[in-house]
């Protein structure tokens, strides 16, 4: 009997257990905890430059009650580590550039603080956010990158007082700006590596002002370099396949008869890099036969005193018209003028499709005064019957340079459908002779795009097709996007407005900026929205016309 009264006894025990439990839970379930009713949510970030703004919304249970919050800041999620705290009494706080670092990505996390009548809620974190930081930097320019040295433009602004640059691999350097420096708004510098890419972070202070990036040149090993007065027509005929030909500062003369470059690619460069300081007078630059190319670089040419036809000539080897296929021909960094026919014209194959060249590029060059005032037959880029794979213009200008663009009319089946692309480049006072302004693909397929340029001012002399853009080929696309074009008309008096044909125009704008026909500065004033109009929310238009 005893050990029966036992049993209920632990069985009425673990029943009361049971009960306590149950109804433990229960009240668990029905009473939120209170550090989580009174956490705040929602928090939101609104950074820029320099600044930001947290606001969330404030704790559910919070009426008739007043909070303080804590609010913590960390480039690690998980908050291991703390980098910056503060407080406030409001749903909201701002940070700047004296709290966190610029251009570093950040987590917030808030919490209410606890009250005499309540314990500290949980935290609420933030997404990342970073402050962008200011830029004072301008686009580097192409020609101020060299092999050991450079030159880096700003907005002068007082109070600049260095610039830290630091290699991929190695040690920073400090270079201290003096007050002329922060005025001037540029600082070269020298003693760098070539081949070495760089980030140059800018300095007022300890606050960070811009930032940019650049690679020096690759270094370069010149078979030879000349002087002025040395010859370099001979330099040219005897030199080998790979040979770099490098031009001290001066003028050379190779205007007697045309100049060869026989199936064999080369490169003629200036030592300094500026074209400015190192100019060749040339008859005509012909590439002939299979193999033949070339590489310019940093050397202004001038046709006028040799009375040049072209300035590029593809021509077959042994005889004229002969089949060829051509290797790469660049232009860079160069100023060319004084051709009277076209700047390059590649269509002296006997058949279509027997001339053929990968890539031609020009890029950071101005090329101006070819093709008579627009009357001349031949376009700037005169491709009819060669197969090519891309034509690239990119950061130049074309001024007074033929009777259009590019053609590529001569209708053939080839193995590539070719791609004209122009990015970033400034085109005034062209066009002539009833031609199409910007392209004529005839029916041939063909990628053709400008973008981010400008185009202005046609005919220069005579007509031009009322449409700028001849392309049927099936398969073809055709764009003009973030540009600008004005004054844009089939005559020089009377004329109608020039339309685009089949392309596809997308963020254009008409701005006319004043120039005429024989404007040669292209300079956009300060404040205009060429300014700003890019694809990327930069200027448009050749980039040395914006500082």
């Amino acid at each position: 009997m005893k050990t029966f009264i036992n049993q209920l006894e632990v069985k009425f025990a673990v029943l009361l257990l049971m009960v306590a439990a149950f109804s433990s839970c229960k009240k668990e379930e029905n009473t939120p905890e209170p550090a989580r009713i009174f956490k705040p949510s929602d928090v939101k970030i609104n950074a820029s430059e320099t600044s930001a703004k947290l606001t969330w919304t404030v704790p559910l249970m919070s009426t008739g009650k007043t909070f303080k919050y804590s609010i913590d800041f960390s480039t690690d999620s998980l908050f291991s580590t703390v980098n910056y705290t503060t407080t406030a009494d409001t749903a909201g706080v701002t940070v700047t550039e004296e709290n966190l670092a610029v251009r570093t990505k950040y987590y917030a996390r808030v919490k209410a603080n606890a009250t005499e009548s309540q314990p500290e809620s949980k935290y609420i974190r933030s997404s990342a956010f970073q402050l962008t930081g200011i830029q004072l930097f301008a686009a580097i320019r192409d020609n101020e990158i060299k092999e050991n040295n450079i030159t880096l433009r700003y907005t002068p602004t007082v109070g600049l007082t260095s610039i830290v640059l630091t290699p991929a691999t190695g040690t920073a350097t400090t270079i201290t700006l003096s007050t002329t420096d922060a005025s001037a708004g540029l600082k070269a510098i020298a003693g760098l590596t070539a081949g070495i890419k760089y980030t140059a972070e800018l300095f007022a202070g300890t606050k960070s002002k811009g930032i940019t990036t650049f690679t020096t040149l690759a270094p370069t090993t010149y078979t030879v370099k000349l002087n002025p007065g040395d010859d370099l027509a001979a330099a040219i005929a005897s030199a080998a396949n790979g040979a770099i030909i490098g031009l001290n500062p001066g003028t050379y003369n190779i205007t007697a008869v045309s100049t060869f470059i026989t199936q064999k690619t080369i490169t003629i460069k200036s030592t300094s890099g500026n074209p400015t300081d190192t100019k060749v007078n040339y008859k005509e630059i012909d590439l002939e036969g299979t193999g033949a190319g070339v590489t310019l670089s940093g050397i202004e040419f001038d046709g006028t005193a040799g009375a040049s036809l072209y300035f590029i000539n593809f021509i077959g080897s042994p005889t004229l018209g002969a089949a060829a296929t051509f290797t790469n021909v660049v232009v860079d960094n160069c100023i060319a003028h004084g051709s009277t026919t076209s700047f390059l014209r590649g269509d002296r194959g006997t058949a279509p499709r027997d001339f053929k060249i990968t890539g031609i590029t020009v890029n950071n060059s101005i090329v101006y005064d070819m093709g008579l005032n627009g009357s001349s037959a031949y376009y700037t880029f005169h491709l009819n019957k060669m197969q090519f794979n891309t034509l690239t213009i990119s950061k130049s200008t074309f001024y007074n340079a033929g009777p259009g663009l590019v053609t590529a009319s001569t209708t053939y089946t080839g193995d590539v459908t070719p791609t004209v692309a122009v990015t970033n480049s400034t085109f005034n006072g062209f066009g002539g002779n009833a031609k199409y302004a910007l392209l004529d693909a005839n029916a041939n397929p063909i990628n053709f795009s400008i973008l981010n340029s400008i185009f202005a001012n046609t005919p220069k002399s005579g007509t031009v097709n009322a449409a700028a853009i001849r392309g049927t080929g099936a398969g073809s696309t055709l764009k003009i996007s973030n540009s600008n074009y004005f004054n844009l008309f089939t005559a020089l008096t009377n004329g109608t407005a020039l339309t685009f044909g089949p392309a596809t125009l997308a963020s254009n704008q008409s701005i006319n900026t004043g120039w005429t026909a024989t404007t040669t500065d292209f300079t956009l004033a300060v404040g205009s929205p060429l300014r700003s109009a890019g694809s990327t929310g930069g200027p448009i238009g050749d980039p040395r016309w914006t500082y």
